[in-house]
């Protein structure tokens, strides 16, 4: 079911209810000064101190903070920094959202030293994490929160149009033919391809970047899952897709993350090739997309 972009504000609107907006004096004269004396964490997140952080940037939506309200209020078990406000400088459209700093350390520098009970406990950590997550899949809603479309996740493709794709089918034809198009160079691991897929299936809630550098631990446990910008609704295998990416980079290579994404979640390789008119579509023949 295809929801017109007023439509799908509306579905949206919910599960938003008003920011905790902590701030309280704060103006952006505040905020922009806080972030010129802080410590950078990188070049959109700054440690301001008083346990906050700022993500800030031209590229920052509201929207990233609103998922991250609905998952702290709409799911059980999903860590999420608190977000204390949102505030945009209209003047040159950069926004600014304070959170909670939480503590951790990503889990892409701890992965080559986890002992097995470790590892264990965060994969059974995260696999639950997931689970909460489904909660929120909705029958037919594509796009990332607040939107009908991807364009803030494929922004290298905008020149080619919204991407608009309110279906799965529409979806997976769609990105060889992006990639295809683009001056760009990419390889195997930036396609989705394969097959066969289950068109018929609906879409996931996903973070959108469920990978190990958005996952903090703290004295052996997920503390956080940080990095909600592309949060929304994607194709099934989506989780899957995105986690694999990694895989092939170096610092991957030990096979940690490999496993770990085997404990977690459905598998669905889609690598090989670009899909082609010829891909099997099947019905109700796909795994869940969570590990139970």
């Amino acid at each position: 079911m295809y929801l017109p972009p007023d439509q799908q504000r509306r579905h949206c609107a919910k599960y938003f209810t008003p920011l905790n907006n902590q701030l309280l004096n704060w103006d952006l004269d505040i905020v922009r000064d806080r972030v010129s004396r802080g410590v950078p964490i990188t070049d959109m997140v700054a440690d301001i101190g008083d346990d906050m952080v700022v993500k800030y940037g031209r590229r920052v939506r509201p929207e990233e903070a609103r998922a991250i309200q609905v998952v702290a209020t709409k799911t059980s078990g999903v860590p999420v920094p608190r977000v204390y406000g949102v505030i945009r400088d209209h003047d040159t459209s950069i926004t600014y959202i304070v959170q909670e700093k939480l503590k951790g350390t990503p889990l892409v520098d701890l992965l080559p030293t986890l002992s097995e009970l470790e590892f264990n406990v965060i994969a059974d950590q995260l696999r639950d994490i997931l689970r909460a997550l489904s909660s929120l899949d909705t029958a037919g809603l594509m796009g990332t929160f607040g939107h009908n479309h991807y364009n803030f996740v494929f922004h290298r493709f905008t020149a080619y149009g919204d991407w608009i794709t309110p279906t799965t089918k529409e979806f997976v034809e769609r990105l060889p033919k992006l990639l295809a198009a683009s001056p760009l160079s990419f390889s195997a691991t930036d396609q989705v391809s394969g097959g066969p897929y289950d068109f018929g299936r609906n879409p996931i809630f996903s973070h959108g970047d469920f990978v190990p550098e958005n996952i903090l631990i703290h004295e052996g446990r997920v503390s956080g899952i940080i990095d909600w910008e592309h949060a929304g609704w994607y194709p099934y295998f989506w989780n899957d897709y995105v986690a694999r990416r990694r895989m092939k980079l170096p610092k991957f290579r030990d096979g940690k993350w490999q496993t770990m994404v085997e404990k977690i979640m459905a598998s669905y390789p889609m690598f090989e090739k670009y899909p082609s008119a010829g891909n099997k579509i099947v019905s109700g023949s796909a795994d869940t997309s969570v590990r139970v």
